[in-house]
């Protein structure tokens, strides 16, 4: 097993990074959507059916998360692929990993879920980092103004890939050593059954949500409750 992850953990990084290019940095063409990278890294990791499982739970929880205009959301991404890539891990001595508990798959949902604020925070950054570059482009003298765009736009895309592959394969490794004192056995305990329970209850949490996102008249409020609320001529108070 030792000889294996070393390359794993590389190649699912480097595929993490060229997945997430799309949510940000160059797109968007929806591969970053959790019900399409889910199954598609499953699938990197061998084991689609827990893609689809976790990229179909996160999909239902956070459907309304989009990057438009300025604003940069929490990202379900990172959140998808960083759940696969821990619920895939293998739990024992062997190299090839085993067919993961739907236990382990709600707990490594778990454990990504914080994630995804890290990475919205580190997107924050890099849009900075990106307004820097493009500085430099407005230096450029017109006559080589078309090349410089490029040259911006070539190395923004690479820095924001080189950025994605750094972090996913950092986390990756640390969470591999967290994970292997958290796959706990035997199974059947309290905690296993309730954690297996939840594959039933997340999925009708999702529907809930998704059903908030077409009834309800102001679905981003869910997702800001600290803003202040305002009367309103009813004398209602909403945000």
């Amino acid at each position: 097993m030792t000889s294996l992850m070393p390359h794993r953990l590389i190649a699912a990084a480097m595929w993490a990074g060229f997945i997430a290019l799309d949510f940000t940095a160059c797109g968007p063409f929806m591969i970053s959507q959790p019900l399409v990278c889910g199954p598609l890294f499953g699938w990197l990791m061998g084991q689609v059916a827990v893609g689809v499982i976790i990229g179909g739970i996160i999909q239902l929880l956070w459907m309304d998360l989009s990057p438009i205009g300025v604003g940069i959301p929490y990202d379900a991404t990172s959140t998808t692929i960083l759940a696969i890539y821990w619920a895939t891990l293998p739990s024992g001595p062997q190299a090839v990993p085993d067919h993961s508990a739907l236990s382990q798959v709600v707990l490594a949902l778990l454990i990504a879920v914080p994630f995804g604020f890290l990475f919205r925070w580190l997107d924050q950054m890099a849009r900075r980092i990106n307004t820097i570059i493009m500085h430099q482009v407005d230096r450029v003298p017109d006559e080589h103004l078309a090349l410089g765009l490029w040259g911006g736009i070539v190395i923004g895309i690479a820095w924001s890939w080189i950025r994605y592959t750094l972090a996913y394969a950092l986390l990756f490794w640390a969470g591999r050593i967290a994970w292997m004192r958290l796959a706990y056995s035997p199974r059947l305990t309290p905690m296993d059954q309730g954690l297996t329970m939840a594959v039933l209850l997340l999925p009708v949490a999702g529907m809930g949500v998704t059903l908030e996102l077409f009834l309800s008249d102001d679905p981003e409020g869910r997702w800001a409750p600290w803003r202040a609320t305002k009367p309103t001529k009813n004398g209602d108070r909403r945000a």
